[in-house]
C-alpha cells in the first residue's frame, strides 16, 4: 500500500480506474480506519465482479465471479481465482495481473500521454517515436 491514509487510496480506487474497468462501477463498502482495512467491488471489462480488500499488506483479491458465461469472462474469473489472497501494492498492479483488458487500456491512455505534446497538449507520434528510438 503507498504512503497515504486509507480513505484517499479508497477513494483514489473509485475514480482513477474507469478508463480500465467498467466505469462508475467501483464501490467501497468497507472503511474501517481504526484497523486499516477498506473493502470494495468493481466490474472487469470482461463482465468479472472483483471483491478487493484493502490491508497493510496492500491490495488483493477476496472473491470474484463471472457475471456471465462468455469465454472471456470464465477465463478472466478463473485468472482472478488464481491471485485469490495475494498481496498487490497497488490496486493498479492488481488489475493489470487479473483483467487482459484493464491492461490494453492502461497500455492505450499510456501511449496517448506519451504522444501529447507538452507544449500544445496535441498528440505527436512522430516526437514518441524520436524519444523512444535508441541512439
Amino acid at each position: 500500500m503507498r504512503k497515504c491514509s486509507l480513505d484517499e487510496e479508497l477513494d483514489a480506487a473509485t475514480r482513477e480506474y474507469d478508463y480500465g474497468i467498467v466505469p462508475g462501477s467501483c464501490t467501497v463498502f468497507v472503511r474501517d480506519t481504526a484497523n486499516n482495512v477498506g473493502r470494495l467491488d468493481l466490474t472487469l471489462l470482461e463482465d468479472v465482479l472483483v471483491v478487493i480488500d484493502l490491508t497493510d499488506q496492500g491490495y488483493m483479491v477476496t472473491s470474484c465471479s463471472a457475471l456471465s458465461n462468455a469465454g472471456l469472462a470464465l477465463a478472466t474469473a478463473s485468472k482472478a481465482q488464481s491471485h485469490l489472497n495475494k498481496p498487490f501494492e497497488t490496486l493498479e498492479s492488481l488489475l493489470m495481473a487479473i483483467s487482459p483488458l484493464f491492461c490494453q487500456r492502461f497500455q492505450e491512455v499510456l501511449l496517448s500521454k506519451l504522444l501529447q505534446d507538452p507544449n500544445t497538449n496535441k498528440n505527436s507520434e512522430e516526437d514518441v517515436h524520436q524519444w523512444v528510438q535508441p541512439s
